[in-house]
């Protein structure tokens, strides 16, 4: 570990919850908050002073399982420690004023199974039959809060009641997936002996109990064509975005299938099946995979961003190309099985559609990243990271294959890791972080980005990773050795 990495984990270490040492999953600069809040959205606009709220104590639980995962990459007592906070807290279900962070039903009307409502509980009592974990929650605790631009506690327009509280409760799947597998990291490093090849733990660790929990509510939203649902019934979504009463209801998400979702529960399930052996998990994965045969544009070559079903089918989500879905595809599942689907080559011709929609070069034309959707003028550091860890296994898959594309790729991988270094913020001589993207703009899939100022967990996790050659999709025992070893010997090689 470099000195330059080991400032960004100390910032990652540092940047928590006082009152809860739960991470927290942005940070701004105190003399630059003003400004950045006066940016971010209206004064009275009840989602922008929602979207404030968020950054300023905001736990992403997804920022937070990267958090996690690299301090359980880095192992020692004292991150595990760290990185254990949320797990006991999810297992808990509440901290601090929230009184209940589980959703399921009959307390909250969450329902996974329609015609089964009580399959999944939210009565915190009742652990391992419990539902997913609200995507967002503070980290503080607070249910009642401020709004951090102008610090008003009232505002007549806001949801239910003119105090200005806590108002995110969507229990999204690819989140909780991520939850499964930052518990899962902690795990292994706790209890593999790798001396037998084994866990040492009896299965009651509660690091497992709750990546099984959320794992069940899972299994219980896969629909037919082998995709994870991406929320129970009854997940709100704005009325203004609802097509049908139906949806108003609370039932778009449940009709909604994600790429990305399904990419991040296919890794927890392969974990899942390695520590268990239990088939259920290996099925799971294998319906997950027949859903990503069925979702691929062949004509482009890349994956659909998901799915939603309509008039009693499911239809491909073609609206918007998802830079992720094609990044990650490669991360997680390879280039040798992709191919093995559809062909030698596709793989290539994947990153080739992902770098002519999304990516954003320089003069030269050499690839600084890339952005979320079709677009060439905006930088996201986190999905940049993916896009190398993409590059990489592309690279050392077609090195014995084609040299001409394993060259490109490399080369890819490389460019890319420089061109994120203009959004690295040095805070201190201990400290440094890098930023959620390069400029803010609306995301279609649900959320904004911000402008530099505002540094990310995520972002800086995911550089963790790519330096350290970590990839998270997978255990440290199952990481791919040859991949590993061929990225860091041409990291080297490029002085980087």
């Amino acid at each position: 570990m470099t000195q330059e990495d080991q400032k960004l984990i100390n910032w990652i270490k540092s940047n928590i919850s006082r009152e809860t040492l739960l991470p927290l999953s942005f940070d701004i600069v105190e003399e630059q908050k003003d400004d950045v809040y006066a940016r971010m959205g209206e004064p009275n606009e009840v989602s922008d002073i929602i979207e404030r709220m968020i950054v300023e104590e905001g736990l992403v639980i997804y920022d937070g399982a990267v958090a996690q995962i690299v301090l359980a990459m880095l192992g020692g007592q004292g991150n595990i420690e760290l990185a254990s906070v949320p797990i006991e807290t999810y297992w808990e279900g509440q901290v601090g004023d929230l009184n209940n962070i589980r959703a399921g039903y009959p307390i909250n009307e969450f329902i996974y199974d329609p015609d089964n409502p009580e399959s999944v509980s939210s009565n915190l009592s009742e652990k391992g039959k419990r539902g997913f974990i609200f995507r967002i929650i503070n980290a503080n605790g607070h249910y009642n809060t401020e709004d951090p631009l102008d610090g008003k506690t009232l505002f007549e327009g806001f949801p239910n009641w003119p105090t200005v509280h806590w108002e995110d409760w969507k229990p999204v799947a690819g989140e909780n997936a991520w939850v499964a597998m930052a518990a899962l990291h902690i795990y292994h490093n706790k209890y593999y002996d790798a001396s037998t090849q084994s866990y040492k733990n009896d299965n009651n660790a509660i690091e497992l109990q709750l990546a099984e929990e959320l794992a069940r509510a899972a299994l219980i939203l896969q629909a037919e064509n082998g995709g994870i649902r991406m929320a129970p019934l009854g997940t709100y979504r704005n009325p203004a975005d609802c097509a049908t009463p139906e949806e108003e209801e609370g039932a778009w998400w449940y009709h909604q299938i994600s790429g990305e979702n399904n990419i991040s529960w296919y890794s927890a399930f392969r974990m899942l099946y390695e520590v268990t052996k239990k088939e259920v998990y290996k099925k799971a994965m294998e319906d997950i995979e027949f859903y990503f045969q069925e979702s691929f544009n062949d004509r482009e070559n890349y994956f659909y961003q998901g799915m939603h079903f309509i008039n009693g089918a499911w239809k491909p989500n073609d609206e918007h190309f998802a830079l992720d879905v094609q990044t990650w595809a490669l991360t997680a599942f390879g280039p040798e099985k992709i191919d093995s689907w559809f062909g030698e080559g596709t793989s290539f011709a994947i990153w080739r559609t992902a770098k002519s929609l999304s990516g954003v070069h320089d003069a030269e034309g050499n690839l600084l990243g890339v952005g979320y959707i079709h677009e060439h003028d905006r930088l996201s550091v986190e999905w940049t990271a993916g896009a190398i860890f993409a590059a990489r296994r592309l690279s050392h898959y077609y090195e014995t294959i084609n040299d001409e594309w394993s060259y490109k790729a490399r080369y890819d991988a490389f460019t890319m890791r420089r061109g994120v270094e203009v959004l690295r913020s040095e805070l201190s001589d201990t400290c440094a972080a890098y930023s959620y993207s390069s400029k803010r703009g609306w995301i279609p899939f649900g959320w904004f980005s911000h402008d530099p100022e505002v540094l990310s967990l995520s972002s800086t996790g995911w550089i963790l990773f790519v330096d350290s050659h970590y990839n998270p999709f997978f255990l440290p025992h199952k990481q791919n050795k040859e991949v590993k070893q061929f990225a860091r010997t041409v990291y080297e090689e490029i002085g980087f």
